[in-house]
């Protein structure tokens, strides 16, 4: 820790304000004016540039996701590098170019200045294998938004008052959806007016823009923290801050202080920028910033083949570069500001791990994938899943269960023998049988082409297909992991069946899933059985139990520990072997097996989505298709990532 501090503070240390004083003394001016141009032009671009600049690389990255048209600002960095690169060739950093405009952007729409330290550099490409673990989603809990900013050194004021940048910016229906239909601390009469422009079904007017401040949405102020005393903040994330927890106070300062708050914004800003930079002889200085130099980008390549073997216990650790220009595959705007960057994105990359769910990596994914290397294997997995299912209809529950216990991260680990089947949660997991099989009869027909997670992730859709449920496009091209997880990852990675709903919203949240991806990946429980340890507490302390469902139950379920642990019980006793929604009629009627998945429906934020998934099939269908796909894209890898496995059970030697 103290060595890791002491390189951050000399990569820190390199960085001043004067940097380009003698050698591009124009620089500051000139973003200065093209900045101040671009804002008076159209004012969103203020939030556009310091949210989305950061995407600068050409290719699949700029593309990536749903919503690549609300990518905005390149033109504006790409314009203000031409002017650099005029009077001063191969001087200005695009890193530094974006921390400077993201600074006037601000001060452009009438907020703060500070003095932004300078000499950052450039990566050399893009980074292709970006983590989701510490960008907090739009439903992010007070303790996570308080978590994932310390870990970077940033306390809670600084966060409070990075969150202001919402004072400015707009997001997407699909990310305050929830909030709008589901939240209790939520203004009437605004939550009414944004109802107009964001219906409830998922899928209708997703990418519907809201001002994240619609007070003075182009204006850098506090009216920010003014909305939130009021119960007026648009994204979850926003009005955890003022909710009855620690952050109260701070926002109510914000709010009567003006000063207050710029001060405080302007000082986690510079610490935000100074998150290990690449400094002195790291990186390049880009002659485009949509572009690494070409030869630099050749060293980068023979380098990045030289990998240190992983741990056969470790799954592989992400390569993430800070605040040096490097893209953060993205999707849009209003995503990343529901990330809580806005401003920030542009000299923060430290930050931000992963700009979106939606990486690189996922963009490599395609349902086409083997169409020409291997076009036998669908129908392959799909004879052999249907016919597991036909001969014991539990099989399909199986099946889809180990595909979840293997995501969040779908890389097959869960496949391979060894720590990670025999964790707790995994020791009664089955269905291996039935994935080697399938892998014995592709390997036969392409030999060491097929991955044992497609394999996995296609067996899934499959066997809910076998028992009556949608189907989905599965895209397709992840690699296998050469390690299994540990003990320790499995049990953080898996929500226990005692989890409150706010653990099961944070659970999800903390993958990049919504809390009606949640519900509607819950409904998996429409099919397979759960052993008695694990419904135990719940028939013998629990309230919300239907009386005559309990004592059915307890017949086989003593409440004596170690009774008849590992006696079964249909997690749906209605419809067991059917893929419908009769477990979301179940919890209406309090008769959910698990004490998490009651949680669902017990006066909390997600009543309204057990009720609508109750009462219409297809509704629950197509949320749980939308989960489905989101799911099997949570950090998979590809390209020359990881490994195509010749055995499921076994890293190749």
């Amino acid at each position: 820790m103290v060595l890791v501090a002491a390189m951050a503070s000399a990569a820190s240390a390199q960085l001043s304000a004067t940097f380009y004083d003698t050698s591009c003394p124009n620089a500051l001016s000139t973003i200065k004016s093209v900045v101040t141009a671009a804002v008076n032009s159209e004012p969103r671009m203020g939030a556009s540039l310091g949210c989305d600049a950061s995407v600068l690389l050409s290719g699949q990255e700029q593309n990536a996701g749903p919503n690549n048209g609300s990518l905005r600002g390149f033109n504006v960095v790409d314009n203000i590098k031409t002017q650099v690169e005029a009077i001063c060739s191969q001087t200005v950093s695009c890193a530094d170019i974006l921390a400077v405009a993201a600074r006037d952007s601000v001060v452009a729409l009438g907020g703060p200045s500070w003095t932004v330290l300078l000499g950052r550099r450039d990566s050399t490409t893009a980074n292709e294998t970006q983590a989701n673990t510490d960008l907090p989603a739009p439903s992010s809990s007070l303790a996570e938004l308080i978590g994932n900013f310390s870990r970077k050194g940033l306390d809670v004021t600084d966060m409070v008052a990075l969150s202001g940048a919402h004072t400015i910016g707009q997001a997407q229906c699909q990310n305050f959806r929830d909030r709008l239909y589901n939240e209790t601390n939520i203004d009437s009469t605004f939550a009414t007016a944004l109802k107009a422009n964001c219906p409830q079904p998922t899928g209708s007017g997703d990418s519907n823009l809201s001002p994240l401040d619609t007070t003075t949405p182009n204006a850098f102020d506090s009216a920010y923290y003014t909305n939130l005393l009021s119960n007026k903040g648009l994204l979850h994330s926003d009005q955890v801050l003022f909710n009855g927890g620690s952050t109260d106070n701070t926002v109510r300062n914000f709010a009567s202080n003006t000063a207050a708050f710029s001060s405080a914004f302007t000082a986690a800003m510079v610490k935000m920028g100074n998150i290990s930079p690449l400094t002195g002889t790291q990186g390049q200085i880009r002659l485009s910033c949509s572009k690494g130099n070409e030869r630099e980008e050749r060293t980068e390549r023979k380098l990045s083949k030289k990998t240190r073997p992983l741990n056969s216990n470790q799954k592989p650790v992400p390569k993430v570069k800070a605040a040096d220009g490097e893209v953060l595959t993205g999707r849009n705007c209003a995503l990343l500001c529901s990330k809580r960057v806005v401003m920030a994105s542009a000299s923060s990359l430290g930050l931000l791990l992963l700009a979106a769910l939606v990486s690189t990596a996922t963009a490599q994914l395609s349902p086409t994938f083997y169409d020409t290397s291997c076009p036998r294997a669908m129908s392959i997995i799909k004879s052999a899943v249907t016919a597991a299912v036909n001969n014991e209809p539990r099989m399909g529950a199986s099946l889809l269960r180990l595909h979840f216990h293997d995501c969040f991260g779908c890389d097959a680990s869960v496949l391979l023998a060894g720590n990670e089947r025999n964790a707790g949660p995994n020791l009664s997991l089955r269905g291996y049988s039935v994935i080697d099989s399938i892998k014995t009869q592709i390997e036969a027909v392409c030999k060491q082409t097929v991955s044992c997670a497609d394999i996995l992730t296609v067996a899934a859709r499959d066997s809910v297909v076998a028992l009556g449920g949608p189907s989905w496009s599965v895209k397709l091209g992840r690699r296998d992991s050469p390690g299994a997880a540990t003990t320790a990852q499995v049990l953080s990675n898996l929500p226990p069946s005692t989890d409150s709903l706010a653990q099961l919203i944070s659970a999800y949240a903390s993958k990049g899933l919504s809390a009606t991806d949640m519900v509607a990946l819950s409904g998996a429980h429409t099919i397979g059985v759960a052993q008695c340890r694990s419904f135990r507490t719940r028939l013998y302390n629990d309230a919300n139990i239907n009386t005559a469902f309990a004592t059915s139950l307890k017949a086989n379920c003593p409440s004596a520990s170690g009774s008849n642990d590992g006696s079964l019980a249909p997690l749906d006793t209605t419809t067991p072997n059917a893929f419908d929604n009769a477990y979301y009629t179940n919890l209406l009627s309090q008769k959910g097996l698990l004490h998490s998945d009651q949680e669902l429906f017990n006066n909390g934020s997600t009543d309204n989505t057990v009720r609508s998934f109750a009462s219409s099939a297809a509704a629950f269908s197509s949320a749980f298709a939308t989960a489905m796909v989101k799911m099997g894209n949570i950090s998979p890898l590809t390209g020359t990532q990881g490994q195509i496995r010749l055995s499921c059970s076994a890293a190749n030697s």
